[in-house]
């Protein structure tokens, strides 16, 4: 007996659906655990003097899904970018990270109260990878590497359950054939 078209249709949409879950969860996963391992990572760096050459806020405008520019103050992000100059075993570096995971700010209020803790000029400790010494963040620690990764995971399991519906519902439909 052949499978009716919208019941084929369903289930490519199924499958779809379950990959694309599970694709992103996984990406997210990878994504997420690099910047956790390297924000746990600099909790053991070694720390150098280093001073703030450029700070700043950089406004992002977030779009709704149907593209349109939304105009709310909540739909902005807000990522204080800094400069920094520092040196280890006598060789001069420059770095522009401030923490691993998530850097972005819902409101300007708090990117300002942010940058205000990095003015240009000012001494500040960085802590440096000393295998790797062009590799530095200003603040130790994973941030919200977290999320990252429980939103992949959250994705990866949602995709492969539905992957498991799809799979499961198949095996039913072929079995209900011999019995």
């Amino acid at each position: 007996m052949n499978q009716p078209i919208a019941e084929k249709q369903q289930s490519v949409v199924g499958w779809i659906f379950g990959g694309m879950f599970t694709l992103i969860g996984v990406l997210f996963l990878v994504i997420g655990g690099f910047q956790l391992r390297q924000g746990l990572k600099t909790n053991d760096w070694p720390v150098t003097a280093g001073r703030i050459i450029e700070s700043k806020i950089v406004e992002e405008k977030v779009s709704g899904s149907s593209g349109r520019r939304r105009t709310h103050s909540f739909d902005r992000k807000y990522t204080v970018n800094v400069r920094y100059s520092y040196e280890v075993n006598g060789q001069k570096f420059e770095g522009d990270r401030l923490r691993y995971g998530n850097e972005s700010h819902d409101s300007r209020a708090s990117a300002n109260d942010e940058q205000l803790l990095y003015p240009p000029g000012k001494e500040v400790q960085v802590y440096y990878d000393p295998k790797t010494p062009h590799q530095s963040a200003l603040i130790k620690g994973i941030g919200l590497s977290w999320l990252a990764l429980a939103l992949g995971l959250m994705g990866f399991v949602i995709g492969l359950s539905v992957m498991f519906h799809m799979a499961r519902a198949k095996t039913a439909q072929i079995r209900s054939r011999y019995t």
